[in-house]
């Protein structure tokens, strides 16, 4: 029974080759372009054959494939010695090993984007990245030394770190990416400062009163609140805001900035309204809009 709960596990990880690489292999080696490489068959057998992705044919000695016990050397790699490797013994399958042209050096182009909605570390910190080369991805907060974080179903990771709102940012953070395809894998780093990616969610909007209402002499006054994920005391970190309206007779869009609390006063003929903010004293990226919030 033990035996064949082995041969089910190893079966179920050494998967064939597909069209695309969705996850990591759960056992991979990597090698540059042109190198050699030398897969080793974890086993105490000694008559092994090894066979490649859902070939049924063992793989005979040739000039890029040398055969040598229970190591088989792959010599100048390129895209099409990649792939599922598996050994196998006179009972079946013993081992298999996942070999990726590492591409590392090779690729130049990688569009990890992170923002944070807070300083604070109780927050995660959300990242994307996406490639048309690589299939699968995942990303590591270094810094902290972090797990391995996959995507979610929404295609962005979320990543924990320690990073204390209450005292000034010393270390940068560093975000591990790493990214493979059916044949290659690569890796790369992304530095940055926690206070340089925040991006407060959007704030929330009510209309406390309306004076001189329908006229263009109105005054509307607003109670904007901080993002539900913003730190506190507010006063600590303060927010600006920015007001976008429409104006009645003509549809025309206006803005104006304001650095006051939550208690804003607007003037003129206006149909509907939102705001968005940003940390007043870091300048960081301005927050989405909130919803359009009309003048009756």
């Amino acid at each position: 029974m033990a035996g064949l709960m082995k041969f089910t596990l190893l079966f179920c990880l050494s998967i064939v080759r597909m069209s695309a690489l969705n996850i990591f292999p759960e056992k991979f080696k990597l090698a540059e372009r042109s190198k050699s490489v030398t897969l080793t068959c974890r086993t105490d057998k000694d008559n092994i054959k090894w066979r490649l992705d859902d070939s049924i044919q063992p793989i005979s000695e040739t000039e890029f494939e040398k055969l040598n016990g229970r190591d088989l050397t792959v010599i100048n790699l390129q895209e099409d010695l990649t792939g599922n490797y598996t050994c196998w013994s006179d009972t079946g399958l013993e081992d298999y090993t996942y070999l990726l042209l590492d591409k590392s050096k090779e690729v130049t182009a990688f569009n990890i984007n992170c923002t944070a909605e807070t300083f604070s570390c109780s927050q995660k910190i959300k990242c994307a990245w996406t490639s048309d080369e690589f299939t699968a991805f995942r990303l590591r907060n270094t810094r902290d030394d972090g797990d391995w974080v996959s995507q979610s179903v929404d295609g962005d990771f979320f990543l924990p770190h320690s990073t204390n709102s209450y005292s000034e940012e010393s270390e940068r953070l560093l975000i591990t990416g790493e990214a493979v395809s059916t044949c290659c894998y690569m890796k790369t780093d992304y530095s940055f400062y926690l206070r340089d990616v925040v991006k407060p969610a959007d704030p929330g909007i009510s209309i406390c009163s309306i004076e001189n209402e329908g006229s263009d002499e109105q005054i509307i006054e607003l109670e904007v609140k901080p993002p539900s994920t913003w730190p506190q005391p507010h006063s600590f970190f303060p927010l600006k805001h920015e007001i976008e309206y429409e104006i009645r007779h003509n549809g025309e869009l206006k803005t104006e900035e304001r650095e006051e609390g939550s208690k804003i006063k607007v003037k003129g003929s206006i149909t509907k309204l939102r705001v968005r903010c940003r940390d007043l004293l870091l300048l960081s990226q301005w927050s989405e809009w909130s919803k359009w919030k009309n003048v009756n």
